[in-house]
Parts: C-alpha cells; sequence; structure tokens
C-alpha cells in the first residue's frame, strides 16, 4: 500500500509548490515554474533572516535554535529542487574511490550503513532526516529488504519520498512519518536498527536528536550516523577559520556545529555505548580523492559538472537572468547564491582540515 501525505500538511505545501509532482531530477526549471512566487518569497525570507549577524555571536546562535525547526523546514523548501538538480536522490557527501563514479561512491557510503548495522530482510529501521529517500532506498537494496522508516519535517520531501517509493516499487518496503525528529510521534523500542546520514546536525543540540533515536530504539539495537562536525584542526579564534564554519552553517541550516568530540559526548550522554567512531575523510587517502573534490572540480558528467565551480556560475547567470525578468520566484537566486557561497566553504573547511562532513560512529543501546 502506497503511504500518502495527510492532507493537514500536504494543503499548505501545494500552496507553496503546487500539485503536480515532477519526479525528475532534470526537470529543475518546471519545478521552481510550480511554485507560489509569494509563498517562496516568504520561506526565503524566513530562512535568510535568521542570518544576520556574524561569526562568533552566541546570542544568534541561542535564536537560531530556538528557530531551528521552522528555519530547516523553510531551508529545504527553498534548496530541495537544486539539490536534485546537481545532486541527485541522495543528498550527502562520501569517500570518492578513484576509478568509480560519484553515484557508485554515493550508493556504497550507502550500503556501508546497512553492512555496519548487520541489517536483515523484514527488520524495522528508522532514516532520520530522511531527505527524499535516496539512501533510504538504497538500504533497503543493500540490507536484502529490510523495512525502513524515513521521518523528515519537510513536507515537499515526504511527499517526492513517497513518489519516488512508488516509481521504483518498493513503497511496500518503506514508509514515512512527517515530523520533528527531536520529538519523535513514535512509541519506545519500536525500532531494530536506526541510522542517519548528515542530518542530525540541523537539530539544535544533537543531545535532543540522539536522545529521540535511543529512546526509540530496542535494547541492543544500533544506530550508525554520519556527522557534520569541526575537527581538532578548527581553532574559533582564528578569524578566517571561523568565517568559514559560520558560513557552512549559514549555508546548510545548522544552528551549531559540535566537535568530533562533543559529537561522541553526546551520544554516550543520553545512554549509547559508543562501539566505533572515526573520521572516515582520513581513511585511505591513496585510493580516494577529497570529499570536497565533487565541489571544486567537474566529475565528467553533466551533474558533476553542475556541481563543479564553473556549473555553478552557469546556474547562477542563468537564474540572474530569469530573475531580472520576473521569471523565477522571489527566493530562488537568493538560494543559488547562498549554495554557491557554502560550497566554496565546504571546499575551504575541507582543504584547511577543519571540517568533515562523514564523522561516523555506531552506537549500541545497552540491553
Amino acid at each position: 500500500m502506497t503511504p500518502v501525505l495527510s492532507e493537514e500538511f500536504a494543503a499548505p505545501m501545494h500552496q507553496h509548490h503546487g500539485k503536480q509532482l515532477v519526479l525528475d531530477e532534470d526537470h529543475f526549471f518546471q519545478k521552481i515554474g510550480l511554485k507560489s512566487k509569494d509563498l517562496h518569497g516568504k520561506a526565503s525570507d524566513t530562512y535568510h533572516g535568521n542570518w544576520v549577524d556574524q561569526p562568533g555571536n552566541d546570542a544568534a546562535v541561542d535564536d537560531r535554535r530556538q528557530q531551528a525547526q521552522t528555519m530547516t523546514n523553510a531551508f529545504y523548501d527553498l534548496v530541495t529542487d537544486f539539490y536534485e538538480y546537481g545532486w541527485g536522490q541522495s543528498f550527502h557527501f562520501a569517500k570518492l574511490y578513484k576509478g568509480d563514479t560519484f553515484e557508485e561512491n554515493i550508493k556504497r557510503h550507502e550500503a556501508f550503513l546497512a553492512l555496519k548495522l548487520g541489517l536483515r530482510r523484514d527488520q524495522r529501521v528508522l532514516d532520520v532526516g530522511c531527505g527524499v529517500g535516496g539512501p533510504l532506498r538504497e538500504v533497503i537494496k543493500a540490507s536484502g529488504g529490510a523495512h525502513v522508516t524515513g521521518i523528515n519535517n519537510n513536507a515537499y520531501q515526504i511527499e517526492r519520498c513517497i513518489g519516488y517509493a512508488e516509481k521504483y516499487g518498493l513503497s511496500d518496503r518503506c514508509g514515512f512519518i512527517k515530523g520533528d525528529f527531536t520529538a519523535m510521534p513514535v512509541a519506545e523500542a519500536t525500532f531494530d536498527a536506526v541510522f542517519s546520514v548528515e542530518a542530525t546536525v540541523h537539530a539544535p543540540r544533537l543531545e535532543m536528536v540522539y536522545g529521540e533515536i535511543f529512546r526509540v530504539l530496542k535494547p541492543g539495537g544500533r544506530f550508525a550516523c554520519y556527522e557534520w562536525c569541526t575537527t581538532d584542526a578548527y581553532d574559533p579564534n582564528d578569524v578566517t577559520q571561523a568565517r568559514v564554519i559560520h558560513e557552512i552553517e549559514k549555508g546548510n541550516s545548522i544552528s551549531k556545529l559540535y566537535t568530533t568530540k562533543q559529537c561522541i559526548a553526546a551520544a554516550k550522554a543520553v545512554g549509547f555505548h559508543v562501539m566505533e567512531h572515526y573520521d572516515m575523510a582520513h581513511t585511505d587517502p591513496d585510493a580516494t580523492n577529497p570529499w570536497y573534490h565533487t565541489l571544486s572540480q567537474s566529475d565528467g558528467n553533466f551533474r558533476g559538472m553542475l556541481r563543479s565551480p564553473w556549473g555553478r556560475r552557469y546556474t547562477d547567470v542563468l537564474l540572474t537572468v530569469l530573475n531580472t525578468v520576473n521569471l523565477v520566484p522571489k527566493g530562488v537566486l537568493e538560494t543559488s547564491r547562498l549554495l554557491n557561497d557554502a560550497a566554496d566553504s565546504l571546499v575551504q573547511g575541507g582543504q584547511m582540515d577543519i571540517f568533515t562532513p562523514m564523522y561516523f560512529f555506531v552506537a549500541e543501546k545497552p540491553l
């Protein structure tokens, strides 16, 4: 049976994004043409209104933590179509093994979670912050048929999850919850395993989302996560470094990045036994390109070109022209520039080794 987004969430989402569901990453301009100019402009104002400060403003960080759900919901209303246009259906980085395509590396990064969790057919699994379901669908396949539920607080992405699951014949192997992952509408000890791919970073505090994951996980169950963190090399008193990290946070709806040590401490604080943890960005350096390679140069195909500096510049110029003649909603050009700045900062953060998008850990809920 195909899941359905409730009318409570579907109606306002359709007013913003249109009722036509376009399940094709390449039809970016068709999708943005369906949007309400008024509502898209309001989403843009909502998001950017949270980012008028400079690095080091603790009061502004506290405000963003208070507004995290609204801020991040607006962010994904703005960026989802851009992400699909340049990234496909999996919005995350990966270890980039030489000789493999970007898409092959992305799928391996996802399948690794099924391996580390030891997933089996018919186990009940939760994907926390599931995006449009790319990692979720790969984990279903890599596990031989586990049932995976995705939770996400953005109705537009949930509708796309449902549509893609039906398109690829996986509706009977997944389900979706439109909800806040720091207050999940899920009973205790529901899931055999939980994973998250670069999503829990959107929580106001990691302890909030890790605590909820601990609650809904069965005793003995495991949680595997790729987390965005600052590294030991980061010096918050270095003005240049602080600016780079602030721009990463601003361009990705992150109230405040945790350090790798704070990340693991947060998991332990809510009750988890952390079984292993390490920065995957630093493993197999001779066999891989840096994780930020896909943002710093073209991968050699169309979508890889779009992610590259040249491709992002091309998209920005095209949207500037369309914005000038009022052919795209307010907020589209601003979002393009926000993401371009974020991409440049991600590359800088990677080159300076002060940031990682793939601090990996596996934690277990004690029996």
